[in-house]
């Protein structure tokens, strides 16, 4: 007989899977958290441990299949039956390891098991075999693993340090890499190949901030499309995915569109694809902002990078050029909870802390950054906690 706690656990999913009726928003994260506690509650404490102990070991597997080139191989039969002779065959692996990797890799529902060491394809192996979603799990692998191994060394050493003041202070990343992390990918181009193809395409399933945010409040009243008026101004936005999908989605919107970062990576743009109607202008952060007066200037994953001291710095620079009456700033990042804050968001601040000592905040702590910046929240957008959320903030009354 399932105990008290397993059945008040498993009410509180059904009635979660009820009010879940579109499998999106705010709901369909509370069912994910009934269901977790389902499983709390289903575990002993040793079941729970073991269990946390071993889940390394899944992301390993799934790394493996990736690199050796079997989950692309599954994907491409679209459903298709293949066996483990038949991936060797076509990888170059041993039958007898792809047997022993795909066994953790069917467990977590990368795809399916369908007879004695046969697979079948399903969404999740669709999904993960495109560009974007395999260089995220190659990003995330190959980065955080070789930190864990050395964090303990690591803590032991500097007690660590989240937020270096200077170069004798390394951070996690600096300390289990040898390097920051933006000279990583200086050095090691097919990380950085899978970071940009991961930043340009994690928002799978998921709302985009202009569909968040309401286009009525980012508009320009009699603005025209070519004038000189600047709508939007995509700061530090990389190859200009985000610019380049605002401007497909909403191929009318009037005023000029702009994609800012570092000359490197403009160079890089505009010798590669520059995205359409997008104009595209080297630009540090860290300087004075040039356009002055836009409707609204965004940033995307671009302060968790860094600590409140660096991010009060290149946000009052942008304040300088915003006008009072009608520019936004646009922060697409986590909010996080004050208590109870969702697994994703947790994660992603600890690994914002190894990666690049920065940090998820929330709202609190954004309140108070911008207040140092001479801006104040009008509010923040979006259905569900568990993913960034879109702040618009303008300059304080």
């Amino acid at each position: 007989m399932p105990s008290e706690k397993v059945l008040k656990a498993i009410e509180n999913v059904q009635r979660a899977a009820k009010a879940d009726a579109n499998g999106t928003g705010q709901p369909h994260v509370d069912l994910l958290d009934a269901v977790r506690e389902l499983n709390l509650a289903a575990e002993t404490p040793a079941e729970t441990l073991m269990r946390m102990r071993f889940e390394p070991l899944q992301s390993t597997a799934v790394r493996m299949a990736l690199e050796a080139g079997a989950l692309d191989e599954i994907a491409a039969k679209k459903g298709e039956k293949v066996t483990a002779e038949q991936l060797a065959d076509k990888t170059g692996y041993d039958a007898l390891l792809i047997a022993r990797v795909m066994r953790l890799v069917t467990f977590v529902g990368i795809c399916d098991e369908v007879g004695e060491n046969t697979y079948a394809g399903n969404e999740m192996t669709r999904l993960i075999a495109t560009p974007g979603l395999s260089g995220g799990e190659k990003h995330h692998y190959d980065l955080l693993f070789p930190i864990g191994a050395k964090i303990v060394e690591y803590m032991h050493k500097t007690k660590v340090h989240q937020f270096p003041k200077n170069a004798s202070e390394p951070g996690a990343f600096e300390y289990g890499h040898g390097m920051g992390f933006w000279e990583y990918f200086d050095r090691v181009p097919e990380q950085r190949k899978y970071f940009d193809d991961y930043m340009a395409t994690r928002r799978v399933g998921l709302q985009t901030w202009y569909e968040t945010f309401p286009m009525g409040e980012l508009l320009v009243p009699g603005a025209k499309k070519d004038a000189d008026v600047v709508l939007l101004v995509d700061v530090g936005g990389n190859k200009g995915h985000e610019a380049a999908a605002f401007r497909k989605a909403h191929p009318d919107a009037p005023g000029r569109c702009i994609l800012q970062d570092l000359p490197a990576m403009i160079e890089r743009v505009k010798k590669q694809e520059p995205p359409p109607d997008v104009e595209c202008m080297a630009y540090d952060f860290f300087t004075p902002q040039p356009i002055k007066g836009a409707r609204a200037y965004y940033f995307r994953n671009i302060c968790h990078d860094w600590s409140d001291a660096h991010c009060e710095t290149f946000l009052s620079q942008t304040a300088k050029s915003m006008d009072k009456d009608y520019s936004r700033l646009l922060i697409d990042d986590y909010v996080l909870p004050d208590t109870r804050s969702p697994f994703r968001g947790s994660a992603m601040d600890l690994l914002m802390m190894l990666f690049l000592a920065g940090i998820e905040r929330t709202r609190h702590q954004w309140e108070t950054l911008l207040d140092r910046c001479g801006l104040e929240i009008v509010k923040v957008w979006g259905g569900r906690d568990d993913y960034e959320r879109v702040i618009e903030a303008k300059l304080k009354s």
